[in-house]
């Protein structure tokens, strides 16, 4: 295959994969699960921008993440925004986040290669919950306590941010692998960029 094929065979991938974080968006929206007062919920859209980020790359993942990004705001999704700072601890952040899932390396038990499959997923919903406790410390932080405050960050960290990330990251550790497999089965030209293989690939 030439490079150029190639590219424009990345880009119809990274297409549907912004597309399918979109059409999660709505489901989520018309049937939330595990959804929180403020915002936040199970979010189905993590799969689709990771699944992407080993599919083609990182870069790749991060390019998808923003594009969802932009298209879940113009389809009325992802619209709380007060700040830059907010807008991009709240959003652009998580969703650039997720698009690093295959930046991390293969890790190693003992002298066995493993994939940065796992870890991956687990990094890249991490970086999401991080961006939006710090949202939560400085933006949406409880009634009669100050931004940046101990209690700020008890409330965001742990009773309002990391019961819905937690589920989230168990069904991406289920789901994604899932589909992983499924893409390295396929007969397709374009390889796997973003996962480092085990040595019992």
């Amino acid at each position: 295959m030439s490079n150029q094929s190639k590219l424009v065979q990345k880009m119809v991938f990274a297409a549907f994969y912004a597309a399918l974080a979109v059409v999660f968006m709505a489901f989520n929206t018309m049937v939330p699960i595990f959804e929180m007062p403020n915002g936040g919920s199970l979010e189905l859209f993590v799969i689709a921008i990771i699944l992407a980020s080993f599919h083609l790359g990182w870069k790749w993942g991060v390019g998808v993440g923003l594009i969802a990004w932009v298209l879940g705001m113009m389809f009325g999704f992802n619209k709380y925004m007060v700040t830059p700072m907010q807008t991009f601890l709240d959003y652009i952040g998580p969703f650039m986040g997720l698009g690093l899932a295959a930046i991390m390396p293969a890790v190693y038990a003992g002298k066995q290669k493993r994939s940065n499959l796992y870890i991956g997923i687990f990094f890249a919903v991490f970086l999401k919950y991080a961006c939006q406790v710090l949202s939560g410390v400085y933006f949406w932080f409880p009634e009669g306590e100050a931004a940046g405050s101990l209690a700020a960050w008890i409330y965001s960290a742990w009773r309002y941010n990391l019961g819905y990330n937690l589920i989230t990251l168990i069904v991406a550790l289920i789901v994604i692998p899932v589909l992983v497999k499924a893409l390295h089965s396929a007969k397709s030209s374009l390889r796997l960029e973003g996962l480092k293989e085990s040595d019992q690939a």
